[in-house]
């Protein structure tokens, strides 16, 4: 079923994203960058529309639905195989009902103590059937430029008959995204995938964009041919932030197993030696994440969990110390940008810093572990010139570091070259 959500100017570009997944969860990461993509696609002077896999998308359950700040990037929204309902999508697929049986089923025992695993479908390779279907109903009103998101994804574009520039957006490498997980002792909830299989998902593109430069370095020398270039993190034109207050430390962070692990790790390993120092000094927690914390973390000395912030003005400026303890990651850590672009200092553990190469390492305060990092922190607090010259470099620099104009004069190119032929 296709709903539209604007009128398009035939004029402009359009670019379906291809999806398998559930995009009404703002909290999670991978929304929170899929829609500082979709921003940049506008800005591009673009259209999209979201297609959605019949199956996969539905995951576990047979409703889903877009978030509001998603749809309204889009001129439609087309999900075959579903009907709408209030602002709900209902699949009219047996086996997407079954499979909700048996996921309530599989709750039911995990209630009475059953150990039972259940399953992500991210990184499940899309079928050979379901590609089908998604190719089927983007050849009958063809796009400009199709963009598999994730690798997963990447089969369908495979099947395309029409003439389209074929594309995808890389979250992450799936192939590294199992080790990365090992690595931090996370449960592997999803599907591993090899790393020259990803590669032949993403054979059929003409251009790849990845949210982490590391990433896009490791898998340009396998696809030479192929252009790719680096989307970084984006965050909002924050208002100048002030600079008043008491200092504190600050962590801002979705639900996702690195912030979780890195949240741990430094109340665990790092606040108590900052605390034994600079008793009176503060650690605020904003975002979803606090709510994985359990009551005697959240009830540490110090800790503030504030939830979600509508305004993060409002903690930042050059006495907020911004945070990034991250042992485990994969994709790019965008509170990293997040920090920067609210005026912070920022400290963080060198893996933080992957996903952006190069260009931030001068903005930002590396350290090599807890005792460094409690040692900068300390120090930080006590310093207020050092704080503000960070502050302010990061204000100066950080906006024009994390441009998407290399992104958007890709499209530029490559729909003007598609155009000449």
């Amino acid at each position: 079923m296709s709903e539209p959500h604007a009128t398009p100017d035939s004029k402009r570009p359009v670019m379906d994203i291809l999806v398998q997944r559930q995009l009404d969860n703002m909290a999670t990461g991978n929304c929170a960058y899929l829609e500082t993509f979709m921003k940049m696609v506008r800005r591009s002077g673009s259209e999209m529309r979201l297609v959605f896999a019949p199956w996969q998308s539905f995951g576990n359950r047979p409703w889903a639905s877009v978030h509001p700040r998603l749809a309204n990037l889009t001129t439609s929204i087309l999900w075959p195989g579903a009907i709408k309902f209030g602002s709900h999508y209902w699949s009219l697929s047996p086996r997407i009902w079954t499979r909700f049986a048996i996921r309530l089923a599989k709750e039911a025992a995990r209630r009475l103590g059953a150990e039972i695993a259940i399953p992500s479908y991210l990184g499940r390779e899309i079928s050979d059937q379901e590609a089908t279907l998604v190719a089927r109903a983007c050849d009958a009103s063809p796009s400009a430029i199709t963009l598999a998101e994730y690798s997963s994804m990447g089969p369908a574009l495979k099947k395309l008959k029409s003439k389209t520039i074929r594309s995808c957006l890389m979250h992450d490498l799936l192939s590294d995204r199992a080790e990365r997980f090992r690595e931090g002792g996370q449960v592997i909830d999803f599907d591993e995938t090899g790393f020259d299989t990803e590669i032949g998902w993403l054979s059929a593109c003409d251009v790849i964009f990845f949210i982490s430069a590391n990433e896009l370095a490791k898998v340009k020398p396998h696809l030479p041919d192929v252009q790719m270039v680096w989307v970084p993190p984006d965050a909002p034109d924050y208002q100048t932030s002030d600079n008043t207050g008491e200092p504190r430390v600050v962590f801002i962070g979705t639900v996702h197993g690195g912030n979780a692990e890195a949240l741990n790790h430094f109340l665990d390993d790092v606040w108590p030696k900052v605390r034994a120092t600079a008793p009176a000094l503060d650690f605020w927690i904003a975002g979803s994440i606090g709510k994985t914390l359990t009551p005697a973390r959240a009830a540490m000395p110090g800790v503030n969990v504030l939830g979600r912030v509508e305004s993060l003005e409002t903690i930042g400026g050059a006495n907020a110390i911004g945070i990034a303890p991250t042992r485990f990651a994969t994709g790019t850590s965008i509170k990293v940008a997040e920090y920067l672009l609210l005026g912070m200092p920022c400290v963080v553990y060198p893996l933080a810093l992957e996903g952006f190469g190069n260009v931030l390492d001068d903005l930002v305060v590396s350290t090599p572990g807890p005792d460094a990092l409690a040692a900068e922190i300390l120090d930080l607090a006590g310093n207020g010139p050092r704080r503000l010259a960070l502050s302010e470099g990061a204000r100066q620099h950080a906006r024009a570091r994390l441009s998407h104009d290399d992104a958007i004069a890709t499209i530029h190119r490559m729909l003007a070259e598609a155009a000449k032929s």
